[in-house]
């Protein structure tokens, strides 16, 4: 099963976590492009500080975050691309789909530090210009009226940034592919 938006926020709630189904996921990314060998349990850690849930109840939920975990580890290595940032359904509200991606973008830039990035020094020039674009949209102003010029504009980005991720990821941790020639 691979849980959706309201399935991952609502196991957030449950167990009391700080953070929202977006924020949770930005911060999975960041750490798993850190370190690919990041183990569930770990972003678990991070993500349920405050738990006052039963066993039975944190059992449930974790088990719906880790199949989030492995479901998204899965689709950053995917040759096919095929990885999709947690947002929000399209049915929501421009404005509101607009700060889960300002969530999303400031959970990944956690994500990165939490995995231990201090010094970008070292990040390869495209993905250094793509992090500066993740922090400007974290920080973007959302009073944007809801046309169809502001929801292309909404949908490119998220998009943008879909592909910036996976850039950085590919960076980062370079596909062993085997290529022919035909």
């Amino acid at each position: 099963m691979i849980p959706n938006y309201e399935q991952v926020d609502s196991a957030l709630a449950l167990l009391n976590s700080p953070y929202s189904a977006e924020d949770s996921h930005g911060m999975l990314c960041a750490m798993l492009i850190v370190n690919n060998s990041l183990q569930c349990a770990r972003w678990l850690d991070e993500i349920c500080t405050q738990g006052n849930a039963t066993k039975a109840e944190k059992t449930a939920e974790h088990e719906t975050l880790c199949a989030l975990y492995d479901h998204t580890k899965q689709e950053l290595n995917d040759s096919l691309l095929n990885f999709a940032l947690l947002m929000p359904e399209e049915d929501s509200s421009l404005s509101s789909r607009v700060e889960s991606l300002k969530r999303w973008c400031d959970g990944f830039l956690f994500g990165l530090a939490l995995a231990g990035v201090k010094d970008l020094s070292n990040v390869p020039e495209d993905s250094m210009e793509i992090l500066q674009d993740i922090t400007t949209i974290s920080q973007a102003d959302d009073d944007e009226e809801e046309d169809e010029m502001n929801e292309v504009a909404y949908m490119d980005i998220v998009e943008y940034v879909r592909m910036g991720v996976l850039l950085i990821n590919e960076e980062m941790h370079p596909m062993n592919r085997h290529q022919t020639i035909q």
